[in-house]
């Protein structure tokens, strides 16, 4: 799939519950994840990948689960969803708080995961 090609499969396909792209390069070696928005405005018309999913917030909390396990909960009050995340940072152990958000569970992934893709 080539640049155009994948715009037209998200445009497609995209509904208003999904938040996040899982793509996988044509040597099937690794995913990669990342916000539709930030995605689409990062490809160009020479990219080439195997293909791509769409995802929702549920299906991305799940990911940030697998590669976070413990370290992360999700807890819902009356004033929302949020997520409780517990990294590990050169100074040691910090315990964050934030809005259940796709900007905020991508940040998260990011950080679990490095920047890498999952091999």
């Amino acid at each position: 799939m080539r640049g155009p090609e994948i715009t037209k499969e998200i445009n497609e396909h995209l509904t208003s519950e999904h938040q996040f792209v899982k793509w996988w390069r044509k040597e099937n070696d690794f995913l990669d994840f990342d916000l539709i928005n930030r995605f689409m405005d990062n490809l160009s018309s020479n990219d080439e990948i195997g293909g791509i999913d769409l995802l929702t917030m549920e299906e991305m909390w799940r990911e940030v689960k697998r590669v976070s396990g413990d370290k992360v909960k999700l807890v819902e009050d009356e004033n929302g969803k949020f997520v409780g995340w517990l990294h590990e940072s050169k100074e040691g152990l910090k315990s964050y708080t934030c809005k259940y958000t796709p900007e905020n569970l991508m940040n998260i992934f990011d950080s679990e995961t490095r920047g890498n893709p999952i091999h």
